[in-house]
């Protein structure tokens, strides 16, 4: 009895990658290439982007930086106060 246990252990610990693979490489095999306001679209038509979201463009051009402060070494000054 043990002896099966055993050999179904090591079958399922084989085949479990094994079909974890099968299904990454079926979902990657053919990826759709759109430009990027295509990818646009079709995230404003799953629900995604709305226009209003300031995240919409990343590549922001008003030279604005939204992080936090940070001193002359890199340190974050926010947890000196």
């Amino acid at each position: 009895m043990a002896a099966e246990l055993f050999v179904l252990f090591v079958l399922f610990a084989l085949a479990a990658p094994l079909v974890l693979w099968l299904l990454i490489a079926g979902e990657t095999s053919n990826p759709t290439v759109v430009d990027r306001e295509e990818a646009e679209r079709i995230a404003r038509e799953r629900g995604g982007l709305d226009g209003t979201d300031r995240r919409e463009s990343p590549d922001r051009r008003d030279g604005r930086d939204d992080r936090p402060d940070r001193d002359e070494w890199g340190v974050d000054s926010r947890w000196d106060e």
